[in-house]
Order: C-alpha cells, then structure tokens, then sequence
C-alpha cells in the first residue's frame, strides 16, 4: 500500500511539472508568434493582453499548489511543505 502512495505522489509531482512546461511552452508560442507576424499586421495591444493573461494563469496555478501545501520554488518544487517557504513565495509574489 505504501508503494502506491508513493507512486501517486510521484504521478501528482509529474503532473504539476508537465502543467508548468505546458505554461512555459505557451508563452514561446506566443513569442515565436510575434516574431513570424509582419509589423503591418502585428496587434501589439491585443498580444500584450495574452502574455499578461498566461503569467497571471501560471502564477495562479503556483499559487494553488502552494496553497495545497507543495513547496514551487525551483530547489524543492513538488515536495511537501510544511510551514511558509521564502523561496516559493518569492517565485509566486514576483510580479
């Protein structure tokens, strides 16, 4: 029974790491995008709203894991936390 709680946990880390990278490749899409758009037809206000709309999404998505009690910050994303972590709220109030 502990082999498969311990796989679940190691599916739910995958799976918050997956979520992030499909946030980071969303904004290079977005960047690749821009730089394949001609300026005649480029909309700078409309592409400025998306970017600002995908960090506020991944910046949530931070925030609700953090708030599940999982540590975001780089050096221990996906580990339990127990108690604030300086590290992850950096990384979630930086703006």
């Amino acid at each position: 029974m502990e082999d498969t709680a311990k796989s679940v946990q190691e599916l739910k880390v995958l799976i918050r790491e997956l979520i992030l990278e499909i946030g980071e490749l969303k904004e290079r899409v977005t960047i690749l995008e821009r730089e394949k758009t001609p300026p005649a037809a480029y909309n700078e206000k409309h592409d400025k709203l998306d970017i600002i709309k995908l960090q506020g999404e991944g910046y949530e998505r931070l925030g609700q894991l953090y708030n599940d009690g999982y540590h975001v910050c780089p050096a221990n994303f996906g580990y339990s936390r127990e108690g604030d972590c300086l590290f992850c709220l950096a990384l979630i109030l930086k703006e």
